[in-house]
Order: structure tokens, then sequence, then C-alpha cells
């Protein structure tokens, strides 16, 4: 009995030094932006997007660069230490195409509460991406739907281990669009995740801080 105690101890001391040791691993290694990824995106309603080839992928392209432009500098005031790794996400851009636009209009139940991505299709998408970086913690907006009968954008905001490429937190969010022309309008949601603290207390939550 002695020794299966001792066994059940010595294991979960391993589980937990093995997990300290992770969390100290990204800790220690900078935050890897690896970009927009609109490749599985749905835009839907029956009047902001008449014109998908003007869509796919240039204004994809386009958001990508906005974010780099005016976001990352909201990346480096939570860290100093900031890297960027965009080929993998911006390959799968892309591949991206007018298919996936949904001409029609509905509730918001129906249109921003649904959403096609299981915890499951996260990680799958995440360990598809071919990065030149090798450590770090990760972080991707992986786009679901862009919504314009309730002008919503939707995205799941995604902290992974660059190494092991385990998703550590992954968390939906959706916010409303705005703004002058399609490109800023619909980069509204983006914006807002960042600028009103949401990625800042989600980066601390995987850090352990609070």
């Amino acid at each position: 009995m002695k020794r299966i105690n001792f066994l059940i101890t010595a294991l979960l001391l391993n589980f937990t030094a093995t997990g300290l040791m992770m969390a100290a691993d990204v800790s220690s290694g900078p935050l890897v932006w690896c970009g927009l990824d609109y490749s599985k995106v749905k835009m839907i309603g029956t009047t902001d997007f008449r014109q998908p080839d003007q869509i796919f992928p240039r204004m994809l392209a386009e958001w990508n660069a906005l974010f780099m432009k005016e976001m990352l500098p909201q990346l480096e005031k939570m860290t100093r230490d900031v890297n960027t790794d965009l080929e993998a996400v911006q390959a799968l851009n892309e591949k991206a195409s007018p298919k996936q636009v949904e001409m029609k209009d509905g509730s918001k139940s129906e249109m921003v509460d649904a959403s096609d991505f299981t915890a499951a299709d996260i990680e799958k998408q995440v360990a598809s991406y071919k990065l030149s970086k090798t450590s770090g913690l990760g972080l991707v907006f992986i786009v679901d739907r862009l919504v314009k009968a309730q002008e919503t954008g939707c995205t799941y905001v995604v902290f992974f281990d660059v190494s092991s490429r385990k998703v550590l937190l992954s968390e939906r969010a959706c916010e409303k669009a705005g703004g002058i022309g399609f490109r800023n309008y619909w980069f509204r949601p983006i914006k807002t995740v960042v600028d009103s603290k949401k990625l800042a207390k989600m980066y601390k939550t995987v850090q352990g801080t609070k």
C-alpha cells in the first residue's frame, strides 16, 4: 500500500513539474503574432459581400497589414518581446475563396451565436501552421464570421505553445463592426478586441498573472 501511495505521489509530482516547466518555457519566450486567419471565415449577408472577387484574397491581406500597422504596437504594450511569424496564415488566406460568402440574412441566434468551429477544429487549425519560430507563446485570431445583418464580427482569440502546438486558451469574441469603408468597417471587431483590454486580460490569464 505504501508503495502504491509512493508511486501515485511520484506521478503527481512529475506531472506538476512538467506543467510548471511548460509554463516557464512559454512565459519566458516571446509572444509570437501569427496573423488574422480568414481561411475558414464565413461572410454572411445580402448586401456587403456582393463583390467577393474583390475580397478574396486582397482584402484579407489588407486587414493583416492594418493589424501590423495599428495593433502590433498594442501587443508591444503587453510585452516588449514580440515576434511575428505570418507566412503560414498568409498562405492559408490565399486559398480562401468567394465560396465562403453566404448571401442570406437571419437572426442573431442563427447567424452570430452559432459557430461551426469546435475546440477540436481550433486545435487542428493551429497544428496545421507551418511556422518558422520554434518556441514562444503563439497568438492567432481565427476569424469565424462576419455578419452584416447584425453588423458583427466573431473571432476566436487563440494562444498556443509554439513548440508543442498545445492550445492554452481559446475564446470567441463577437464585436460590433463600424467605420468608413469596407476595410475599416470589418476591421473594427478586431480592433475592439485589442483596444478593449480583452486581449491583455487573456494574455495575463495564460501567463498565470492577475
